[in-house]
Protein backbone atom coordinates (compact mmCIF):
# COMPACT_ATOMS: atom_id res chain seq x y z
CA UNK A 1 0.00 0.00 0.00
CA UNK A 2 1.58 3.68 -1.12
CA UNK A 3 1.68 6.09 2.31
CA UNK A 4 -1.28 8.39 2.97
CA UNK A 5 0.41 11.99 0.77
CA UNK A 6 0.54 14.53 3.16
CA UNK A 7 -0.45 18.14 2.89
CA UNK A 8 2.61 20.23 2.41
CA UNK A 9 3.82 22.25 4.89
CA UNK A 10 3.00 25.39 2.19
CA UNK A 11 -0.46 25.55 2.80
CA UNK A 12 0.11 26.09 6.11
CA UNK A 13 2.76 28.59 5.65
CA UNK A 14 0.11 29.98 3.50
CA UNK A 15 -2.84 29.51 6.15
CA UNK A 16 -0.56 31.40 8.66
CA UNK A 17 0.05 34.25 6.57
CA UNK A 18 -3.52 34.63 6.41
CA UNK A 19 -4.03 34.69 10.03
CA UNK A 20 -1.06 37.20 10.38
CA UNK A 21 -2.39 39.63 7.90
CA UNK A 22 -5.92 39.16 8.59
CA UNK A 23 -5.42 40.12 12.45
CA UNK A 24 -2.76 43.08 12.35
CA UNK A 25 -3.25 44.36 8.59
CA UNK A 26 -7.10 43.93 8.89
CA UNK A 27 -7.69 45.33 12.55
CA UNK A 28 -4.69 47.84 13.08
CA UNK A 29 -5.20 49.52 9.41
CA UNK A 30 -7.91 48.56 7.31
CA UNK A 31 -10.57 49.16 10.56
CA UNK A 32 -8.76 51.88 12.20
CA UNK A 33 -11.21 54.47 10.41
CA UNK A 34 -14.24 53.14 12.80
CA UNK A 35 -12.43 54.84 15.39
CA UNK A 36 -11.94 58.17 14.32
CA UNK A 37 -15.46 59.68 14.28
CA UNK A 38 -15.87 58.81 18.03
CA UNK A 39 -12.20 60.23 18.88
CA UNK A 40 -12.94 63.31 17.23
CA UNK A 41 -16.37 63.87 18.73
CA UNK A 42 -15.28 62.88 22.14
CA UNK A 43 -11.88 65.12 22.30
CA UNK A 44 -12.45 67.85 20.17
CA UNK A 45 -9.45 67.50 17.65
CA UNK A 46 -9.48 67.11 13.87
CA UNK A 47 -9.78 64.63 11.38
CA UNK A 48 -6.94 65.79 9.65
CA UNK A 49 -4.62 66.07 13.00
CA UNK A 50 -6.10 62.46 14.10
CA UNK A 51 -5.26 60.70 10.95
CA UNK A 52 -1.61 62.16 10.59
CA UNK A 53 -1.29 59.00 11.98
CA UNK A 54 -1.23 56.61 9.24
CA UNK A 55 0.62 58.84 7.76
CA UNK A 56 3.41 58.59 10.46
CA UNK A 57 2.84 54.80 9.60
CA UNK A 58 3.60 54.89 5.86
CA UNK A 59 6.96 57.14 6.52
CA UNK A 60 8.49 54.94 9.01
CA UNK A 61 7.42 51.47 7.30
CA UNK A 62 9.35 53.03 4.18
CA UNK A 63 12.08 53.81 6.30
CA UNK A 64 12.20 50.32 7.71
CA UNK A 65 12.00 48.23 4.96
CA UNK A 66 15.46 47.95 3.59
CA UNK A 67 16.44 46.66 7.09
CA UNK A 68 13.16 44.77 6.97
CA UNK A 69 15.09 43.34 3.37
CA UNK A 70 18.01 42.55 5.17
CA UNK A 71 16.86 41.00 8.29
CA UNK A 72 14.23 38.44 6.89
CA UNK A 73 16.39 36.16 5.27
CA UNK A 74 19.28 36.35 7.75
CA UNK A 75 17.23 35.89 10.85
CA UNK A 76 14.88 33.67 12.87
CA UNK A 77 12.01 34.65 11.79
CA UNK A 78 9.40 33.05 14.14
CA UNK A 79 11.39 35.48 16.75
CA UNK A 80 11.26 38.80 14.77
CA UNK A 81 7.48 38.05 13.90
CA UNK A 82 6.22 37.53 17.04
CA UNK A 83 8.04 40.32 18.86
CA UNK A 84 6.52 42.65 16.33
CA UNK A 85 3.67 41.61 16.91
CA UNK A 86 3.53 41.75 20.74
CA UNK A 87 4.93 45.35 20.01
CA UNK A 88 1.83 46.50 17.42
CA UNK A 89 -0.61 45.01 20.11
CA UNK A 90 1.06 46.99 22.87
CA UNK A 91 0.83 50.24 20.49
CA UNK A 92 -2.98 49.63 19.37
CA UNK A 93 -3.98 49.18 23.33
CA UNK A 94 -2.16 52.09 24.42
CA UNK A 95 -4.47 54.29 22.36
CA UNK A 96 -6.83 53.49 25.13
CA UNK A 97 -4.73 56.35 27.10
CA UNK A 98 -4.25 59.09 24.37
CA UNK A 99 -6.16 62.58 24.59
CA UNK A 100 -4.19 64.59 22.36
CA UNK A 101 -3.23 63.66 18.62
CA UNK A 102 0.31 63.76 18.74
CA UNK A 103 -0.17 60.29 21.05
CA UNK A 104 -1.66 58.18 18.01
CA UNK A 105 1.49 59.82 15.80
CA UNK A 106 3.50 57.83 18.50
CA UNK A 107 1.64 54.53 17.40
CA UNK A 108 1.47 55.48 13.71
CA UNK A 109 5.29 55.42 14.04
CA UNK A 110 5.37 51.79 15.81
CA UNK A 111 3.20 50.63 13.87
CA UNK A 112 4.89 51.60 10.21
CA UNK A 113 8.52 50.34 12.06
CA UNK A 114 7.33 46.89 13.44
CA UNK A 115 4.74 46.39 10.86
CA UNK A 116 7.17 46.64 8.28
CA UNK A 117 7.93 43.27 9.30
CA UNK A 118 4.61 42.26 9.83
CA UNK A 119 1.93 43.52 7.56
CA UNK A 120 3.15 44.18 4.30
CA UNK A 121 6.20 42.29 2.73
CA UNK A 122 6.50 39.10 4.58
CA UNK A 123 3.37 37.10 3.58
CA UNK A 124 4.58 38.13 -0.03
CA UNK A 125 8.11 36.56 0.32
CA UNK A 126 7.13 33.37 2.45
CA UNK A 127 4.27 32.62 -0.38
CA UNK A 128 7.04 33.64 -2.92
CA UNK A 129 9.36 30.97 -1.13
CA UNK A 130 7.12 28.01 -0.55
CA UNK A 131 5.21 27.96 -3.77
CA UNK A 132 6.86 27.23 -7.07
CA UNK A 133 3.07 26.46 -8.37
CA UNK A 134 0.29 27.75 -7.97
CA UNK A 135 1.90 30.79 -6.60
CA UNK A 136 -0.82 33.49 -8.03
CA UNK A 137 -3.35 31.35 -5.97
CA UNK A 138 -1.78 31.06 -3.16
CA UNK A 139 -0.91 34.79 -2.65
CA UNK A 140 -4.30 35.24 -3.74
CA UNK A 141 -5.97 33.58 -0.76
CA UNK A 142 -3.05 34.75 1.62
CA UNK A 143 -3.54 38.68 0.70
CA UNK A 144 -6.81 38.47 0.64
CA UNK A 145 -7.10 38.10 4.33
CA UNK A 146 -6.62 41.63 4.84
CA UNK A 147 -9.89 42.47 3.44
CA UNK A 148 -11.63 39.63 5.59
CA UNK A 149 -9.64 40.77 8.60
CA UNK A 150 -10.93 44.63 7.40
CA UNK A 151 -14.56 43.62 6.56
CA UNK A 152 -15.10 41.63 10.24
CA UNK A 153 -12.81 44.26 12.63
CA UNK A 154 -14.73 46.97 11.19
CA UNK A 155 -17.72 44.93 12.70
CA UNK A 156 -15.93 43.57 15.81
CA UNK A 157 -14.64 46.92 16.66
CA UNK A 158 -17.97 48.42 15.84
CA UNK A 159 -19.51 46.33 17.86
CA UNK A 160 -16.88 46.91 21.11
CA UNK A 161 -17.06 50.63 20.50
CA UNK A 162 -20.86 50.66 21.31
CA UNK A 163 -20.73 48.46 24.01
CA UNK A 164 -16.81 49.45 25.64
CA UNK A 165 -16.54 52.43 24.25
CA UNK A 166 -13.49 53.81 21.54
CA UNK A 167 -10.98 53.67 24.58
CA UNK A 168 -11.38 49.79 25.36
CA UNK A 169 -12.15 48.71 22.23
CA UNK A 170 -8.47 49.34 21.45
CA UNK A 171 -7.72 47.06 24.06
CA UNK A 172 -10.03 44.65 23.03
CA UNK A 173 -8.98 44.76 19.65
CA UNK A 174 -5.31 44.13 20.66
CA UNK A 175 -6.14 40.88 22.39
CA UNK A 176 -7.83 39.40 19.51
CA UNK A 177 -5.22 40.36 17.10
CA UNK A 178 -2.43 39.04 19.29
CA UNK A 179 -4.71 35.29 20.02
CA UNK A 180 -5.26 34.83 16.93
CA UNK A 181 -1.66 35.79 15.21
CA UNK A 182 0.96 34.66 17.47
CA UNK A 183 0.40 30.66 18.03
CA UNK A 184 1.53 30.68 13.67
CA UNK A 185 4.08 33.06 14.07
CA UNK A 186 5.84 31.27 17.13
CA UNK A 187 5.35 27.89 16.05
CA UNK A 188 4.27 27.34 12.21
CA UNK A 189 6.80 29.50 10.55
CA UNK A 190 9.78 28.73 8.83
CA UNK A 191 11.40 31.53 5.97
CA UNK A 192 12.00 28.78 3.58
CA UNK A 193 11.30 25.06 2.54
CA UNK A 194 14.88 24.29 2.84
CA UNK A 195 15.00 25.15 6.66
CA UNK A 196 12.52 21.89 7.35
CA UNK A 197 14.62 19.90 4.80
CA UNK A 198 11.46 20.54 2.00
CA UNK A 199 11.47 21.50 -1.57
CA UNK A 200 8.76 24.16 -2.45
CA UNK A 201 4.84 23.28 -3.18
CA UNK A 202 5.08 22.03 -6.92
CA UNK A 203 8.81 21.85 -7.51
CA UNK A 204 10.40 18.88 -9.01
CA UNK A 205 13.51 18.58 -10.67
CA UNK A 206 12.45 17.95 -14.13
CA UNK A 207 10.11 20.67 -14.17
CA UNK A 208 12.57 23.86 -15.10
CA UNK A 209 16.08 24.63 -14.50
CA UNK A 210 14.71 26.85 -11.88
CA UNK A 211 15.39 25.50 -8.95
CA UNK A 212 14.08 25.40 -5.32
CA UNK A 213 17.62 26.38 -4.55
CA UNK A 214 18.70 28.51 -7.44
CA UNK A 215 15.78 30.87 -9.13
CA UNK A 216 17.13 33.14 -12.53
CA UNK A 217 16.02 36.87 -11.89
CA UNK A 218 17.71 40.23 -11.98
CA UNK A 219 20.23 41.16 -8.63
CA UNK A 220 18.58 43.68 -6.72
CA UNK A 221 21.20 46.14 -7.32
CA UNK A 222 20.68 46.22 -11.12
CA UNK A 223 16.58 45.58 -10.78
CA UNK A 224 16.56 49.13 -8.54
CA UNK A 225 17.99 51.07 -11.73
CA UNK A 226 15.52 50.19 -14.41
CA UNK A 227 13.29 52.03 -15.54
CA UNK A 228 10.90 49.05 -15.03
CA UNK A 229 10.96 49.09 -10.98
CA UNK A 230 10.90 52.54 -10.94
CA UNK A 231 7.88 52.40 -12.90
CA UNK A 232 6.20 49.73 -10.66
CA UNK A 233 7.71 51.96 -7.95
CA UNK A 234 5.59 54.96 -8.33
CA UNK A 235 2.62 52.75 -9.37
CA UNK A 236 2.44 51.44 -6.42
CA UNK A 237 3.21 53.82 -4.02
CA UNK A 238 0.49 56.56 -5.42
CA UNK A 239 -2.15 53.46 -5.31
CA UNK A 240 -1.06 53.01 -1.41
CA UNK A 241 -2.96 56.11 -1.77
CA UNK A 242 -6.40 54.52 -2.21
CA UNK A 243 -5.88 52.93 1.48
CA UNK A 244 -6.81 56.36 2.49
CA UNK A 245 -10.21 56.13 1.26
CA UNK A 246 -11.32 53.03 3.12
CA UNK A 247 -10.71 54.76 6.44
CA UNK A 248 -12.69 57.79 5.78
CA UNK A 249 -15.85 55.34 4.21
CA UNK A 250 -17.57 56.01 7.54
CA UNK A 251 -17.11 59.88 7.76
CA UNK A 252 -17.96 59.98 4.14
CA UNK A 253 -21.29 58.29 5.29
CA UNK A 254 -21.99 60.69 7.86
CA UNK A 255 -21.03 63.63 6.06
CA UNK A 256 -23.86 62.65 3.62
CA UNK A 257 -26.65 61.70 6.45
CA UNK A 258 -26.48 57.96 6.07
CA UNK A 259 -24.65 57.55 9.84
CA UNK A 260 -21.30 55.50 10.96
CA UNK A 261 -23.12 52.48 11.14
CA UNK A 262 -23.75 52.48 7.42
CA UNK A 263 -20.41 53.77 7.20
CA UNK A 264 -18.85 50.68 8.86
CA UNK A 265 -21.37 48.72 6.38
CA UNK A 266 -19.81 50.27 3.33
CA UNK A 267 -15.90 49.40 5.27
CA UNK A 268 -17.28 45.98 5.46
CA UNK A 269 -18.68 45.31 1.96
CA UNK A 270 -15.14 47.12 0.41
CA UNK A 271 -13.61 44.80 2.25
CA UNK A 272 -15.37 41.73 0.93
CA UNK A 273 -14.45 43.12 -2.51
CA UNK A 274 -11.60 42.49 -1.95
CA UNK A 275 -11.54 39.42 -1.39
CA UNK A 276 -13.13 38.33 -4.27
CA UNK A 277 -11.27 40.19 -6.57
CA UNK A 278 -7.92 37.97 -4.48
CA UNK A 279 -9.74 34.76 -4.83
CA UNK A 280 -10.30 34.31 -8.35
CA UNK A 281 -7.56 36.85 -10.05
CA UNK A 282 -4.93 35.16 -8.58
CA UNK A 283 -5.45 31.89 -10.23
CA UNK A 284 -5.79 34.50 -13.08
CA UNK A 285 -2.56 35.90 -12.73
CA UNK A 286 -1.33 32.19 -12.46
CA UNK A 287 -2.47 30.92 -16.33
CA UNK A 288 -1.65 34.46 -17.61
CA UNK A 289 0.54 36.99 -15.95
CA UNK A 290 -0.23 40.18 -13.46
CA UNK A 291 -0.55 43.03 -16.04
CA UNK A 292 -3.51 42.61 -17.86
CA UNK A 293 -5.81 42.18 -14.44
CA UNK A 294 -4.14 44.84 -12.97
CA UNK A 295 -5.30 46.79 -15.65
CA UNK A 296 -9.04 46.01 -15.74
CA UNK A 297 -9.16 46.57 -11.64
CA UNK A 298 -8.09 49.86 -12.52
CA UNK A 299 -10.64 50.92 -14.59
CA UNK A 300 -13.26 49.18 -11.98
CA UNK A 301 -11.86 51.14 -9.14
CA UNK A 302 -12.07 54.86 -11.33
CA UNK A 303 -16.03 54.00 -11.90
CA UNK A 304 -16.59 53.10 -8.27
CA UNK A 305 -15.21 56.79 -7.31
CA UNK A 306 -17.19 58.03 -9.65
CA UNK A 307 -20.56 55.78 -7.47
CA UNK A 308 -19.04 57.57 -4.46
CA UNK A 309 -19.40 61.10 -5.82
CA UNK A 310 -22.72 60.88 -7.30
CA UNK A 311 -24.31 57.89 -5.91
CA UNK A 312 -26.54 58.56 -2.70
CA UNK A 313 -29.22 55.44 -2.41
CA UNK A 314 -27.59 53.10 0.07
CA UNK A 315 -27.68 50.24 -1.94
CA UNK A 316 -26.02 51.77 -4.67
CA UNK A 317 -22.81 53.05 -2.36
CA UNK A 318 -22.69 49.57 -0.74
CA UNK A 319 -22.41 48.70 -4.70
CA UNK A 320 -19.60 51.04 -4.74
CA UNK A 321 -17.78 50.22 -1.59
CA UNK A 322 -17.63 46.61 -2.46
CA UNK A 323 -16.48 47.83 -6.53
CA UNK A 324 -13.92 49.92 -4.73
CA UNK A 325 -12.45 47.10 -2.79
CA UNK A 326 -11.17 45.95 -5.91
CA UNK A 327 -8.41 48.00 -5.72
CA UNK A 328 -6.67 47.16 -3.06
CA UNK A 329 -5.56 44.01 -4.52
CA UNK A 330 -3.32 45.93 -6.91
CA UNK A 331 -0.57 46.53 -3.74
CA UNK A 332 -1.20 43.19 -2.28
CA UNK A 333 -1.20 40.91 -4.85
CA UNK A 334 -0.46 42.33 -8.47
CA UNK A 335 2.85 44.11 -6.99
CA UNK A 336 4.18 41.14 -6.19
CA UNK A 337 3.08 38.84 -9.11
CA UNK A 338 4.24 42.06 -11.27
CA UNK A 339 8.12 42.01 -9.39
CA UNK A 340 8.16 38.43 -10.14
CA UNK A 341 7.17 38.81 -13.80
CA UNK A 342 9.32 41.28 -14.45
CA UNK A 343 12.70 40.64 -12.16
CA UNK A 344 12.35 37.01 -11.39
CA UNK A 345 13.35 35.50 -8.23
CA UNK A 346 16.78 35.83 -7.86
CA UNK A 347 16.67 38.60 -5.42
CA UNK A 348 12.86 38.95 -5.00
CA UNK A 349 13.44 39.55 -1.10
CA UNK A 350 15.37 42.63 -1.60
CA UNK A 351 13.67 43.80 -4.90
CA UNK A 352 10.33 43.69 -2.92
CA UNK A 353 11.34 45.34 0.11
CA UNK A 354 13.04 48.30 -1.78
CA UNK A 355 9.61 48.44 -3.69
CA UNK A 356 7.81 48.82 -0.45
CA UNK A 357 9.37 52.03 0.24
CA UNK A 358 7.09 53.53 -2.41
CA UNK A 359 4.79 53.76 1.09
CA UNK A 360 6.66 57.17 1.35
CA UNK A 361 4.29 58.60 -1.87
CA UNK A 362 0.95 57.44 -0.54
CA UNK A 363 1.53 58.13 3.28
CA UNK A 364 -0.26 61.45 3.10
CA UNK A 365 -3.35 59.91 1.25
CA UNK A 366 -5.81 59.55 4.54
CA UNK A 367 -4.36 63.16 5.89
CA UNK A 368 -5.02 64.58 2.59
CA UNK A 369 -8.44 63.41 2.57
CA UNK A 370 -9.45 64.23 6.04
CA UNK A 371 -8.33 67.89 5.51
CA UNK A 372 -9.72 67.94 2.16
CA UNK A 373 -12.62 67.58 4.18
CA UNK A 374 -11.80 69.60 6.93
CA UNK A 375 -11.59 72.43 4.31
CA UNK A 376 -14.55 71.80 1.80
CA UNK A 377 -16.69 69.86 3.86
CA UNK A 378 -17.38 67.56 1.31
CA UNK A 379 -15.61 64.06 0.56
CA UNK A 380 -16.11 64.90 -3.16
CA UNK A 381 -13.08 66.70 -4.86
CA UNK A 382 -10.96 64.01 -2.99
CA UNK A 383 -13.00 60.75 -5.35
CA UNK A 384 -12.21 62.85 -8.52
CA UNK A 385 -8.52 63.51 -7.16
CA UNK A 386 -8.53 59.62 -6.61
CA UNK A 387 -9.69 58.76 -10.50
CA UNK A 388 -6.42 61.22 -11.19
CA UNK A 389 -4.17 58.99 -9.55
CA UNK A 390 -5.88 55.97 -11.16
CA UNK A 391 -4.66 57.26 -14.58
CA UNK A 392 -1.41 58.01 -13.52
CA UNK A 393 -0.95 54.14 -12.01
CA UNK A 394 -2.40 53.17 -15.52
CA UNK A 395 0.95 54.77 -17.39
CA UNK A 396 3.46 53.30 -14.85
CA UNK A 397 2.19 49.88 -15.24
CA UNK A 398 1.94 50.43 -19.29
CA UNK A 399 5.57 51.24 -19.08
CA UNK A 400 7.26 48.76 -16.30
CA UNK A 401 5.30 46.48 -18.94
CA UNK A 402 7.12 47.60 -22.13
CA UNK A 403 10.11 46.97 -20.20
CA UNK A 404 9.75 43.43 -19.38
CA UNK A 405 11.24 41.65 -22.32
CA UNK A 406 14.18 43.64 -22.61
CA UNK A 407 14.80 42.92 -18.59
CA UNK A 408 14.64 39.34 -18.68
CA UNK A 409 17.09 38.48 -21.22
CA UNK A 410 19.21 39.85 -18.58
CA UNK A 411 18.23 37.69 -15.90
CA UNK A 412 20.95 35.14 -14.43
CA UNK A 413 20.88 31.82 -12.40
Amino acid sequence: MSEKKKIHHAWFIMLGVAFMIGANGGAFLNAGGVFFNFIVADLGISLGQLTLYISFFFVFHTLIMPLVGKMLPTCNIRVVLSVCIVVLCLAEAAMFFYTEPWQWWISGALFGIFGGFVIIVPGPILIENWFFKRKGFAMGLAMCASGVGGAIFSIVCNSFISAYGWRMAYVLTAIVVALVSLPWTMFVFRFKPADMGLKPYGWNKNASVESAANRPGLPKKVAIRTLAFWALFIFCGIEALFSGYNGHLPGFSVSIGLGPDFGAQMLSASMIGYVVATIFIGPIMDKFNAYKPTAVIIVIAAISLLGFAFVRDPLGLMICAFVFGLNSIMVAVSLPMLLSDVFGNKDYAGIMAYARMCGIIGSFGSTAIGFSYDSLNTFVPAFFGGIVVLAVCAIMLAIAYLQRKKIKQLWVE
